[in-house]
């Protein structure tokens, strides 16, 4: 077994691999900013490998759409020891992201209160990374898809054996344009790229002639517009990215229509809507962005509460979906705490931003 010495301590003392005061572009062209040293990871024999989703991967751990911006990225979780790589979610064409700032500290002590619908902004980090708090509003950002041909194949380049490449993906709404169609052009444009699976960010507002709200809430439109991205990208399997939901009823009729539709896994949660003001009461990100994601470890309690119940509606319905864990994973033993809630894979964004060790922290602590 690696010695924990080998792993050097890093939060608070080091900045996260993305700057928080630097604009979107400036990180995808600068990051990520680790200057970290790389202990030798003990590779598993083959033989402990996990079937996920039809490829042998050496761990069930992966970073989800938001932090790996690019091949370099990508590049340097993997040699952390992440094995599920999810590269940022991708426009069928580029598309501008929010201006700074994208990224800043809320005042949450503890979990997240169910009845806190407006939070404070902080402007320091917290001390300890149980409670890192933050909140973002990049608005999806993307470059072009020459770019991304070229990008995402140098990522999957990047990978050892028992690694995948997943792609995040989402639909625009543009004038005069049908919204479905374009959350298939981009699904096809994923798997044109080399995408060994395929995620569709369902997460995201709903637009068009579908009810308002957010995808997953609404289980036709996600059953129409699954069944056409399978239907498009073949045996590439296909994850749908969902948000949190405290009803039970609309979760189970949102799993049974995507696995009718034939996708083959799903991700949650994705962030936690608050309102989120300055020192002064106004919308700490600016005018037009009142409401924003929560991310860190306050919103652990929501994923989990979400596996849960997921993991029971997949169950009990036989519905056959592989069901990925992610939202408050910043200390290694809370990736375990995903799987004994029935998560088959946890995933780290903001953790391993301002950890980036904290997956080989757990392979460290589960090496025989």
């Amino acid at each position: 077994m690696m010695h924990a010495s080998q792993l050097p301590p890093w939060y608070p003392d080091h900045p996260p691999i993305y700057d928080i005061q630097k604009s979107y572009i400036e990180n995808a062209e600068e990051g990520p900013f680790f200057d970290g040293s790389f202990s030798p990871r003990i590779i598993p024999p083959k033989n402990t490998w996990i079937d996920f989703l039809g490829y042998n991967i050496m761990s069930p751990l992966g970073v989800p759409a938001g932090p790996l911006l690019n091949s370099k990225y990508i590049a340097l979780a993997a040699k952390l020891g992440f094995d599920i790589l999810t590269y940022k979610t991708i426009r069928s064409r580029a598309h501008d992201t929010h201006p700074v700032p994208n990224m800043i500290y809320i005042d949450v002590d503890g979990q997240l209160p169910r009845n806190a619908q407006t939070l404070h902004q902080k402007e320091k980090q917290p001390s300890d990374m149980e409670h890192l708090a933050v909140t973002n509003s990049f608005g999806m950002g993307c470059y072009d898809p020459t770019y991304l041909l070229e990008d995402i194949a140098k990522a999957k380049a990047s990978l050892a054996g028992g690694q995948v490449l997943n792609v995040s993906v989402v639909g625009t709404q543009r004038p005069g344009e049908d919204f479905i169609q374009d959350f298939v052009n981009t699904a096809t444009l994923a798997k044109e790229a080399g995408a060994d699976i395929i995620t569709a960010n369902f997460s995201c507002p709903n637009v068009g002639k579908h009810a308002e709200g957010s995808l997953y809430m609404n289980a036709e439109a996600a059953e129409e517009i699954a069944t056409k991205i399978v239907q498009s990208i073949g045996d590439i399997p296909l994850i749908i990215k969902m948000g949190y939901l405290e009803d039970t009823e609309t979760l189970t009729h949102a799993l049974t229509a995507i696995a009718k539709a034939g996708a083959r896994g799903v991700c949650g949660i994705n962030t936690v809507g608050r309102h989120v003001v300055n020192e002064k009461g106004e919308p700490a990100l600016g005018k037009g962005r009142e409401t924003s994601g929560i991310c860190g470890g306050p919103i652990r309690s929501y994923g989990l509460e979400f596996i849960k119940n997921a993991r029971n509606i997949i169950d009990t319905k036989k519905l056959g979906l592989t069901l990925l864990g992610v939202g408050g994973i910043v200390k290694p033993e809370h990736f375990d705490e995903y799987f004994s809630a029935g998560a088959d894979i946890a995933m780290s964004a903001t953790g391993m931003m301002w950890d980036p060790y904290l997956a080989m922290r757990w392979h460290e602590k589960h090496t025989i």
